[in-house]
This record gives C-alpha cells, sequence and structure tokens, in this order.
C-alpha cells in the first residue's frame, strides 16, 4: 500500500458538546444514549446563517451541538464527501449559580467514503472499547491507518486518554455502559426478557426515589 497521509483519510478527536437546556440534559442522561453509542453528526444553520454541528443519536434525537470552531471542521469534512460519526464518551453537569448545565464529550472521527467498510470495522471496535470505559484515543498516527486499511480486523486500541477534570461543582453522570444499558441492548435487538428486566428495574428505582422522599415527610 502506497504510503498514506492520515490528513487525506481520517480525523479523530474527542471534542465537547453541550446541551440547550435541562430537557436535553435529562436526555442525554438516559437510557437511549449510552457510552459507545455511535450516531450522526449534522449540519443546521443557525440565525446568523452559520452552520452548527449538531448531535443526532440512533434514535434521530437531537442531544447537544459542538462549538463553532469545531462545526466549522465538520462543514469541511461535509463538503470533502466524508461520512461523519460521533461515539458518546462521557456525559456530566455542572451547577452554574442556580442553573445546571449538562454537557459531555464525544469522540468526532470522520473519514474518506472510499474505506468505509475499514473504518466502520474500526469505528464498532472503536465504540465497544469506549462503551467498557477505556476511552481510546481516537488519533490515529500513520502507521495505524495503514494497519486499519491493511487489516482492520486486527486492530487494537493502544492509547487511552483520561476524561479531563470539569472544575468544582461538575460531576460526571455517565462514563462507560452499564449493564441496564446492556439488557437494554438485548431487548432492543428482541430479547423481551431482557425488555421486562430493564423496565422492571427502572420501576425499582422510581420505588426506592418515592420511598426516599416518603421517608423525608415529603408526602
Amino acid at each position: 500500500m502506497p504510503r498514506i497521509h492520515p490528513n487525506d483519510l481520517y480525523f479523530g478527536s474527542y471534542v465537547r458538546f453541550d446541551t440547550t437546556d435541562s430537557k436535553s440534559g435529562a436526555v442525554i442522561d438516559g437510557p437511549d444514549n449510552a457510552v459507545g453509542d455511535i450516531g450522526e453528526v449534522v449540519l443546521k444553520l443557525d440565525a446568523d446563517m452559520n452552520n452548527v454541528a449538531w448531535l443526532q443519536n440512533r434514535f434521530g434525537q437531537i442531544i447537544g451541538y459542538l462549538d463553532r470552531n469545531t462545526s466549522h471542521k465538520v462543514e469541511v469534512f461535509s463538503a470533502k464527501g466524508w461520512t461523519i460519526k460521533y461515539v458518546l464518551s462521557f456525559c456530566a453537569c455542572t451547577m452554574e449559580g442556580v442553573n445546571m448545565d449538562y454537557w459531555g464529550q464525544v469522540a468526532l472521527i470522520a473519514y474518506a467514503p472510499r474505506y468505509a467498510s475499514e473504518f466502520e470495522r474500526f469505528l464498532d471496535a472503536f465504540a465497544q472499547r469506549a462503551g467498557e470505559g477505556f476511552r481510546p484515543d481516537p488519533q490515529l498516527s500513520q502507521e495505524t491507518i495503514t494497519q486499519i486499511l491493511t487489516d482492520p480486523q486486527s486492530w487494537t486500541p493502544s492509547g487511552k486518554v483520561k476524561i479531563p477534570r470539569g472544575g468544582k461543582g461538575t460531576a460526571i453522570l455517565k462514563d462507560h455502559r452499564t449493564n441496564h444499558d446492556k439488557l437494554l441492548d438485548q431487548a432492543r435487538k428482541g430479547n423481551k426478557g431482557c425488555y421486562f428486566i430493564g423496565y422492571a428495574f427502572i420501576g425499582v428505582l422510581i420505588a426506592l426515589a418515592l420511598l426516599g422522599l416518603h421517608a423525608l415527610g415529603l408526602f
């Protein structure tokens, strides 16, 4: 295979996303957005006619947006005809006064369509490791890209990136795929038993919350 420059075929980096309001924050903390999920990145014009990159999960929900500089990069990738995906890495919330700011990071991954099958295999392996809480490094060397294109099945992540500290008042809501997430995965594949268990688990959590409120004399 001829010598390849990574920038000609692939881009990968962790980027921050933000949500528009607390309702959107509740969505990212919910079961439809698990760590390791792969989603789409879509461009939409804002009021000033600038393209903003939005994250759209596998169920078609918009969960957050990227900053202007990152949105410009997405715009360039889109103009080149590249496939643009994200892998959810973690979700967090930060208390700012009386407001709760929900945010997180995703691995933004874009690649040339002529190597779609090879990079799709890489993306699936990357997402699986992300779900395990390993948080692999999405920035690939020239040698690694060559390996992926030559034998995508053999790729295993060698670099790990730490979750950044969010500062005072910040709590990490999720940073790995939970057993409950895995139950729901099986339920969505048609395993009705897992579907029942998943919702029973949610019911137990709600019941415990109500008991706690009752114990505090709130009702």
